[in-house]
């Protein structure tokens, strides 16, 4: 599966089970915590839909990555290895592309996901479009409605602002709700209507609210998130309960200062407002009111306000905590072991190491039967030692084990100055080949099995098998114990290279 695919499922999993699990409980904390810890708990969730901040042992890695590859590699431990005269095997020469390699499933899966990579694609480029291009043509609608609002009103504004925000006031007669508009360049936009100085107090108080809280920017997080996971039919109530306790949390900010016959003055402007008010066509603005049929129980909670206990304020703290740690806990499917840390070598060493694997990795193939493929990877396999070189391939596909047989002779009529043949266990030529086989059953998904046969003498123009007397044999299982999934390596070319660095120490 495709690691974006895998990271976006993994978000929208986590941030799901959160919400149902909030939703669930809201209930009971509904009246119990203030609204402004309520918001800031489905904050937490906003962001865990979209930010891939995990640790590495959470339940979204184990679900996406539970066989990752093992990243315990320093120890000591068996080689995955066979050392063995060659057998007379015989195998056919393949030359097409599948010829009939019948382990198909893989192919059509991988299609399939990439299938699905690009209808996620076009699902939230389109959402994106959408939401952007709506609002542009909000806002240029609102500019043509647009007026200076009077110096009264202006006065107001900064003796509210204590002269902290830089913030403009404009009236519209299109709009028939204040609301709050821009994050680097904000301003207020109010109906041109009649407020007596009471209530423009009250719409003023409400909008500037939304400006210190930055509620701009979580509808700009909520319009990301919505377009990320629009294959997610809980992210739109997320989203529509996120915006209604942005309202609740801002009315309690408010009213927290407000007495008694304050706070039904503030309610009697809510009421005036809503009796006129049309949702206005866009998303990334804060309203002062955006349903009528939420308006009752913000009149509830402004009447039934009372000032936070120390009680509430510790079981709120407490649980914002849990909610931030069971964010993190529940995680996103990042990966384990990208953490690892970087073997220090040369620059030059670098580049040729990495181009090297990145160039190799151009011929990842799901089957053994793709020849060119395959003849691709072996090809650019590092010879085991500058006497021989890389002359045929053989490919076993008919039936499992699926195989590959790499067959080097002298590159020269020099000499082997060497022990012929060569059987020793830990060999520089066995342990050579050994990293070989690591980045073959990584580039090649069905290889079962790979052998490296060479012989003493060059060849002839052709391929004789019986010549090729020596041989190292291994085994895709044994590195599957070692490593876990080996496909995992072959997406992150860092992480094979630092496994290489790190067993060559060996």
């Amino acid at each position: 599966m495709s690691e974006t695919i895998k990271l976006v499922l993994s978000l929208s999993l986590s941030g799901s089970i959160l919400a149902i699990l909030l939703f669930a409980i809201k209930p009971l904390i509904k009246h119990r915590l203030s609204k402004s810890i309520q918001y800031y708990i489905w904050i937490v969730i906003l962001l865990r839909l979209i930010l891939p901040l995990s640790f590495e042992d959470s339940i979204m890695n184990d679900v996406f990555y539970s066989n990752s590859p093992f990243m315990d590699i320093s120890a000591q431990s068996e080689s995955p290895r066979s050392t063995s005269i060659m057998p007379n095997v015989k195998t056919n020469v393949k030359s097409g592309l599948y010829n009939g390699d019948t382990d198909h499933n893989r192919y059509f899966r991988d299609l399939l996901y990439q299938y699905v990579l690009y209808i996620w694609l076009f699902g939230t480029i389109t959402a994106v479009t959408v939401n952007i291009a709506g609002y542009i043509r909000f806002l240029k609608n609102l500019r043509q409605g647009n007026k200076p609002a009077t110096d009264e009103e202006n006065r107001i504004l900064t003796a509210l602002l204590n002269g902290r925000k830089n913030v403009s006031l404009v009236r519209n007669r299109f709009v028939t709700t204040p609301m709050l508009i821009g994050i680097l360049r904000p301003y207020i936009i109010i109906p041109d209507i009649d407020f007596c100085e009471n209530q423009l107090k009250h719409v003023l108080r409400h909008e500037i609210i939304h400006l210190k809280r930055f509620d701009i920017v979580v509808k700009w997080l909520m319009m990301i998130a919505t377009s990320i996971h629009w294959f997610n039919p809980l992210v739109y109530f997320i989203k529509k309960e996120i915006n209604y306790a942005c309202e609740l949390a801002c009315d309690e900010a408010v009213i927290r200062s407000l007495n008694a016959s304050e706070k039904q003055a503030y309610g009697d402007t809510l009421i005036s407002i809503v009796a006129e008010h049309k949702y206005p066509a866009g998303v990334l603005q804060a309203t002062m009111c955006e349903e009528k049929k939420s308006l009752k129980e913000r009149l509830i909670a402004i009447m039934n306000y009372r000032e936070t206990s120390k009680y509430r304020v510790i079981f709120s703290a407490i649980l914002l905590g849990c909610v931030v740690f069971g964010a993190l806990y529940v995680g996103a499917g990042v990966g384990i072991g990208k953490d690892v840390p970087e073997k220090n070598k040369t620059v030059v060493e670098s580049i040729e190491t990495d181009s090297w694997l990145t160039d190799i990795s151009k011929y990842k193939t799901p089957y053994v039967g793709n020849y060119i493929k395959v003849s691709g990877v072996a090809g650019r396999l590092p010879a085991p030692d500058k006497y021989f070189r890389h002359q045929y391939i053989s490919l076993k596909t008919q039936e499992r084990p699926y195989g590959l047989t790499i067959y080097y002779e002298p590159a020269s009529d020099e000499k082997y100055e060497g022990v012929w043949p060569i059987v020793t266990p830990d060999s520089a030529i066995e342990a050579n080949f050994r990293t070989n086989a690591l980045i073959a059953f990584c580039m090649i998904d069905n290889l079962d099995e790979i052998t490296f046969a060479f012989r003493i003498s060059q060849s002839e123009g052709k391929l004789d098998v019986s010549k090729y007397d020596t041989a190292f044999t291994f085994q895709r299982r044994s590195f599957e114990e070692k490593y876990g999934d080996l496909s995992v390596l072959a997406e992150n070319i860092d992480l094979l290279q630092d496994i290489i660095d790190r067993e060559s120490k060996y």
